[in-house]
């Protein structure tokens, strides 16, 4: 995706590099308002005590009927397509897959947090050890091109170089999704105050690493415009080095992996209208446990069924941009909360204070503004649906 909006190998890296400092500093600012506010919820709890009831219920409403299970689609949808890659079958296959892994994965997070997250823990570990994987074999046994990399920071065509970045870090940044994703559960955390912070960073300065240099490797490997014909780029780098039995290897990896960012985003997400059903009738029945296992089970189960109904909507491209205007705009309303905060709640304690406020701050919030502007402007129709 990224490369057809990025046609050059140098403005490809620098917008990995640059949705990798955007996402940090998205972490900075979270990690001060999860210290300071340790309440399952997240996004809603911040904007709830930064601008009143009224923006955490419509941030819940959002989640529920967009954000959020467009999240799962999408990612329900790459399974798929990485799936009938794996073993061809009929037309549609990756659309029925998708909604079958939705549903398992549904409930193994009804049956309790302790399965999705021992389910996470592994499957965190095959990612690593995926990537570190391709790194190395990409380096060392890839027969790549030197000259791909010849062609650095031209003019872009069809466009400015600003709006073409700002289409590409839509991709990017949905990829670096994930580096938020533990406020949601931050009241099932031990000590919110220190581990959840510590969590936030260090991941988000690892997955910058990562995503790097296998990018670096994609485009040693392929040059730029070819990378855009590709769907599967990654299968496609083991089938170069190893032929078929190396891109079938590395897809069943890829598979356990997408596996385990959907359970990320089906496991927080049930615990969002739990968070708003405590305040607003509207979501009074979502915000009861399961009686046997303790589990936002109502919450899980509703963004399962118009997950599903997602997948059956649209393509993995679409679903990727449906989300997009609204995640940012609110993105964006939380980054200016941490102002808000720091004067509403003087007196209260603050566990980690941001690095480099309040400048890293205001700079993740005019970031998150811009790409929801830009979003809004070359991806109307994505954009006017996800406000429908």
């Amino acid at each position: 995706e990224v490369s057809r909006y990025l046609t050059d190998p140098g403005w490809i890296l620098f917008a990995w590099f640059l949705g990798g400092v955007i996402a940090f500093l998205g972490a900075l600012c979270y990690s001060e308002l999860s210290s300071s506010f340790p309440e399952t919820g997240g996004n809603y709890v911040y904007l709830k005590y930064a601008y009143g009831p009224w923006a955490g219920f419509l941030f819940g409403w959002s989640e529920l009927a967009l954000m959020r299970t467009a999240s799962i689609a999408s990612v329900s949808y790459a399974l798929g397509e990485y799936f009938r890659n794996l073993i061809p079958a009929f037309p549609g296959a990756e659309k029925v897959v998708a909604v079958a892994a939705i549903w398992l994965l549904t409930l193994i997070n009804i049956a309790g947090l302790h399965y999705g997250k021992w389910l996470q823990n592994v499957v965190s570990l095959g990612k690593g050890l995926a990537l570190t994987s391709l790194i190395i074999l990409g380096w060392t046994l890839g027969k790549g091109n030197p000259q791909n990399f010849e062609s650095v920071f031209p003019d872009l065509p069809g466009g400015s170089v600003l709006s073409n970045l700002g289409l590409a870090l839509v991709p990017i940044l949905w990829t670096y999704g994930g580096w938020h994703e533990s406020t949601f559960v931050a009241g099932e955390f031990k000590r919110t105050d220190t581990d959840l912070p510590f969590s936030l960073l260090t991941a988000a300065g690892l997955v910058i690493f990562f995503y790097l240099i296998v990018n670096g490797i994609y485009l040693y490997l392929f040059p730029a415009s070819e990378i855009a014909q590709r769907t599967l780029i990654a299968a496609d780098v083991m089938k170069s080095i190893f032929g078929p039995a190396g891109e079938r290897i590395i897809t069943l990896v890829i598979l356990v992996c997408i596996f385990g960012v959907l359970n990320t985003v089906i496991l927080a997400g049930g615990r969002i209208p739990y968070a708003v059903a405590q305040d607003h009738l509207l979501f009074k029945w979502l915000g009861t446990s399961n009686e046997r296992f303790h589990t936002p089970d109502k919450g899980v189960l509703v963004n399962a069924i118009w997950a599903s109904a997602l997948v059956g909507w649209g393509t993995f491209n679409q679903l990727l941009f449906l989300s997009a205007a609204a995640v940012w705009l609110f993105f964006g309303a939380v980054g200016i909360s941490v102002f808000v905060m720091r004067r509403r709640f003087r007196e209260r304690k603050r566990p980690f204070s941001m690095w480099g406020y309040p400048w890293t701050a205001l700079l993740f919030s005019t970031v998150a503004f811009w790409i929801f502007a830009n979003t809004a402007i070359f991806s109307p129709r994505e954009t006017v649906s996800s406000f429908n």
